[in-house]
């Protein structure tokens, strides 16, 4: 079954003449949705007006994003307020993941690069700059049937036979925006370029390991605005089929990617977030239909561990590597005053978390070693909270980080929470998850480290980290693994409710009843970085 599709450039507020065109387009070809690739408005003036009074007539759904110039504020009011502006009309979001009705994954980066923000996510969604991070954050989508970005990518012409007409001038390619495409192998790439209409030649990525024979396609596509003085091509209509034939001939004239060495993606610098979303469940803040039902379990855009959702609020995130990222806890098991008397006045009870969207880290697809990157910068993040909380607690503090490793689950993490080196060095740690396990009829442990995890089925793993002394100068770590396959109903909560126990902090169980303020929540993630600053890598 294929969707009709219509793409259109910069409308850049000429709303009446647009739809109307998109209208009688609509009534032969019975598009599917519409897509605005530039700006929807350009300012605020009569049309807007008009289409807020119900004047202007969206015939079909229809998604824009931001583009080169900032959304009128009485538009801002509007979606903010309602979340439709009107009937058929949806703001994907600068920065988004969005799953249509029809099944169509659309991931969207709208705005120019701000150079003068070095790294972290750019913190308000409706003026038209991003940063590397925002295009970053995306790569959790793992793909894209179609990748809107209002900037182009580097490199895009590299290989290819399309000519230009003498005097024209494209844009300015952005490496990040070709770093973005070739991780999400996206099957249709759409910008604008104003007065010039460029349809490139498809071009294929490296097929990946476990898939040898899988060349995806990218068409790279970028529209003419409305009414240009050059008579552009402004509207783009094509048919997309729901599911990508890997056995189907590549199209002809395809070409290799333009992207097949790209530069090396540099660390980000943390920026703070302005909220970060609940673990346990998530909400389709505009589901009402149009978008797509739920679909368990949820998909990046939704999924509460996912940078590329644009519904979260992410402001407990410290640290943001090349292929994961650290935050700490929404509820956190320790508070400020657990270990203050240790030196150690925040809650230290952090996440580390890939940014790929994977159940597994044996899952995460393996193009150019990812899950092997993956799992190292992960290890590298867990020792360096573990030399945090010890520096701060003068070696007092050690650290125990588990994860639940489910091949059903929706999107792997480690937790990391301190403890006292007296408690573990008693061994008071390991014999807590013994017992635990055994009450609750669970299989036993083991005292062995599966790594990635590649020829395991499903897991409990948990590294217990002694801090330096002066018999063991570096510290020990101690990993028990507990296999499990689907048969048992593993609880999620398990290795929070032993060190809840083990703590006597039972009443901090449930992270819902832990609930902070966001003040209270702003005030902790800064003096966490504030500590952690000295042992993050990625400054």
């Amino acid at each position: 079954m294929a969707s009709k599709i219509i793409v259109v450039g910069d409308v850049n507020g000429q709303l009446q003449p647009v739809f109307k065109k998109i209208s009688t387009l609509h009534e032969k070809n019975k598009f599917s949705l519409a897509i605005v690739a530039g700006n929807l408005f350009f300012e605020d003036n009569d049309s807007v007006s008009d289409l807020l009074a119900g004047n202007i007539s969206v015939p079909l759904p229809t998604y824009f994003t931001v583009g080169t110039t900032p959304l009128p504020q009485r538009i801002i009011d509007k979606i903010e307020k309602d979340e439709e502006i009107c009937p058929n009309l949806h703001f994907l979001g600068k920065r988004s993941t969005t799953k249509t009705s029809e099944g169509i994954k659309i991931v969207t980066l709208g705005g120019q690069l701000d150079e003068s923000i070095v790294g972290g996510l750019s913190k308000e969604q409706y003026l038209p700059f991003h940063t590397v991070g925002d295009a970053k954050a995306l790569y959790g989508a793992n793909s894209a049937d179609i990748l809107l970005t209002t900037t182009w990518p580097a490199s895009i012409r590299n290989g290819s036979k399309i000519s230009l007409e003498d005097g024209v001038t494209l844009p300015a390619g952005q490496e990040h925006i070709s770093d973005l495409c070739a991780t999400l192998k996206p099957r249709y790439h759409f910008s604008t370029s104003s007065d010039n209409f460029f349809e490139r030649e498809p071009f294929f990525h490296n097929p990946a390991a476990d898939t040898p024979d899988v060349k995806p396609v990218t068409r790279f596509i970028s529209l003419a605005a409305h009414g240009n003085s050059t008579k552009q091509k402004s509207l783009y209509a094509f048919s997309l089929l729901s599911t990508f034939d890997p056995t189907a001939p590549l199209p002809p004239g395809t070409t290799v990617s333009p992207f097949l060495r790209p530069k090396k993606r540099p660390a980000l610098d943390p920026e703070p977030y302005s909220r970060y979303g609940n673990y346990d469940g998530y909400r389709h803040k505009r589901g009402k239909g149009h978008r797509g039902q739920r679909q368990p379990p949820p998909g990046p855009g939704e999924c509460f561990f996912c940078l590329s959702n644009p519904n979260l609020a992410t402001h407990l995130i410290s640290s943001i590597g090349d292929d994961s990222y650290v935050t700490i806890a929404k509820g956190p098991l320790t508070t400020s005053t657990t270990y203050s008397q240790l030196g150690v006045d925040f809650p230290a009870h952090a996440l580390i978390i890939p940014l790929t969207h994977s159940t597994t880290l044996a899952l995460i697809p393996d193009e150019d070693n990812a899950k092997e990157k993956t799992f190292a910068e992960m290890t590298r993040f867990k020792k360096a909270l573990q030399e945090m909380v010890a520096e701060r607690s003068d070696n007092k503090l050690g650290a125990v980080t588990y994860e639940i490793s489910r091949a059903n689950g929706v999107h792997t993490h480690w937790q990391f929470i301190p403890m006292p080196k007296e408690t573990i060095a008693k061994g008071l740690v390991e014999a807590a998850f013994r017992v635990e396990a055994e009450n609750l009829s669970y299989p036993a442990f083991q005292v062995r480290d599966p790594g990635i995890g590649n020829d395991e089925g499903d897991f409990f793993r948990v590294w217990i980290w002694t801090p330096p002394s002066e018999e063991n100068s570096e510290g020990s770590t101690k990993c028990l693994t507990m296999a499990f396959d689907d048969s048992l109903r593993f609880s999620l909560q398990f290795g929070r409710t032993v060190l809840a126990k083990l703590l006597q902090l039972e009443k901090r169980i449930q992270w819902r009843d832990c609930a902070q303020s966001e003040e209270e929540e702003k005030k902790d993630i800064e003096a966490f970085k504030a500590a952690f600053k000295e042992f993050d890598f990625t400054l």
